[in-house]
């Protein structure tokens, strides 16, 4: 979504949060695996992890960027959400597989502190607006970089 006040505005709302997370990411999810992420950006991955309760496989479409052959991941919480499953689960097992386009790749986890989260800020917001509305609301963020095993 562009850098508009509508979009942030959108991405930043409770109906917004609820939308992306009941229509939007399934809806990603479904178009990335049969177009091997061409529709839907460059900056969208698929990130599964396995859930810290049952073990299943739970996969969702993420945000990220790239920075020395490091993914780096962020979320947000919402006011009146809770914290997104993946990074519990992240945070578990810290072992999880992303698909970028056509790639899948195993990786390892490591949750940021705040000075090196601080250093990624910027660039996360500018990829995704509603961050900074969100964390300015709940100042709650969680950053991870994934490294790619060998």
């Amino acid at each position: 979504m562009r850098d508009s006040r509508v979009g942030r505005s959108l991405g930043a709302s409770q109906p917004g949060v609820w939308a992306i997370k009941n229509i939007a990411a399934p809806i990603h999810r479904w178009i990335y695996r049969r177009t091997s992420g061409r529709v839907l950006g460059r900056n969208i991955l698929l990130l599964s992890t396995q859930g810290r309760k049952t073990g299943k496989i739970h996969t969702n479409p993420v945000f990220f960027l790239q920075d020395s052959g490091l993914l780096v991941l962020c979320n947000v919480r919402p006011p009146s959400e809770r914290i997104n499953p993946w990074v519990l689960n992240l945070r578990a097992n810290p072992t999880a597989t992303v698909q970028i386009g056509d790639q899948l790749i195993t990786c390892n986890a490591r949750e940021l502190p705040g000075p090196e989260v601080d250093r990624y800020w910027p660039r996360l917001v500018k990829l995704w607006p509603a961050y900074r509305e969100h964390y300015e609301r709940t100042g709650d963020r969680t950053v991870f970089t994934l490294k790619p095993r060998s």
